[in-house]
């Protein structure tokens, strides 16, 4: 067994591993609908969707590594099925940044109700897949895409400086910038509130505005560890300008740390979900009891 079929079995059980922890999410939020039907699972479900179909789409790549590249079969859809990807993986960071959205009316716009509204939220959620395909639907046309010469399916490759640059922005600074900008905002309203002289805001609300700023806080960490683990793709971009040719197993690395990504984003979704959080604790303290009654 070569090194690259080790890579291609090691990424397809990551895959699966991935894509059950979101079922499992969407099972639970299902199975508790009642308990969970806020404007933050929602939009945590949102985030949880576009890291789903991130899965499908490595889990049909991944496949065609190892069973006869089937996607090159058609190589349009091959171009496609590789924006997909890009699109799937840029929505989870976009989903990210509606979130942040929703803390900052909830706290500093509290007062105007239609900003913390469902109807507005899920109109959010249907421009936010827009805005990413708007986004990345010219990459297709740019004839950025192609076969990659060391596997069977199609992205755009890292030796291209310009389109990967295109990437890295669309998909990671923007986000970042916007999250870090309303984390800002909000950290300075909460210290303006905590001010002894602000005596008209509730205790209540303060221990919300704290909840919020944490949850901000959380999400700016998860998506900076995120960039973090995509530095190895920078370094593979800098290599491959300097040398002229990428390193053999660049993809099924990249591909590697991606699934790693996908399921720490799962694992943190859940962390940082307190409803969510708290729901699977029941549901596992139940099982525990009804094991102990039988």
């Amino acid at each position: 067994m070569n090194t690259s079929t080790i890579f291609g079995i090691t990424n397809w059980c990551l895959t699966i591993f991935a894509g059950l922890l979101y079922l499992s999410i969407f099972i639970i939020v299902i199975k508790c609908h009642r308990e969970l039907h806020n404007l933050s699972v929602i939009l945590t479900c949102n985030t949880c969707l576009a890291a789903f179909l991130t899965c499908i789409t490595v889990f049909i790549m991944v496949s065609s590594n190892l069973f006869n590249g089937y996607l090159l079969h058609d190589i349009h859809f091959c171009y496609v099925w590789g924006l997909f990807y890009d699109i799937f993986e840029c929505s989870i960071y976009y989903s990210y940044c509606l979130q942040a959205f929703f803390r900052l009316c909830r706290v500093v716009f509290y007062k105007k109700r239609f900003l913390v509204s469902y109807s507005l939220y899920n109109i959010l959620i249907i421009v936010q897949w827009i805005l990413v395909f708007s986004l990345l639907i010219p990459t297709l046309f740019l004839q950025w895409y192609i076969r990659l010469p060391t596997e069977t399916y199609c992205l755009i490759p890292y030796t291209d400086t310009y389109a990967s640059t295109y990437l890295i922005i669309v998909l990671y600074l923007i986000p970042l910038i916007f999250i870090t900008t309303i984390y800002i905002w909000i950290t300075l309203y909460v210290r303006q509130s905590s001010h002894p002289s602000s005596a008209g805001i509730t205790i209540n609300r303060r221990q919300r505005n704290l909840r919020d700023l944490t949850v901000i806080k959380r999400i700016i960490i998860l998506i900076s560890i995120l960039m973090i683990l995509r530095f190895p793709t920078i370094i593979f971009i800098i290599y491959g300008v300097i040398a002229g040719h990428l390193f053999a197993y660049t993809y099924a690395i990249v591909g590697l740390i991606t699934l790693l990504c996908l399921i720490f984003i799962a694992l943190i979704t859940i962390h940082i979900t307190p409803e969510l959080r708290s729901n699977i604790l029941n549901l596992m303290t139940s099982r525990d009891n009804r094991v102990d009654s039988q």
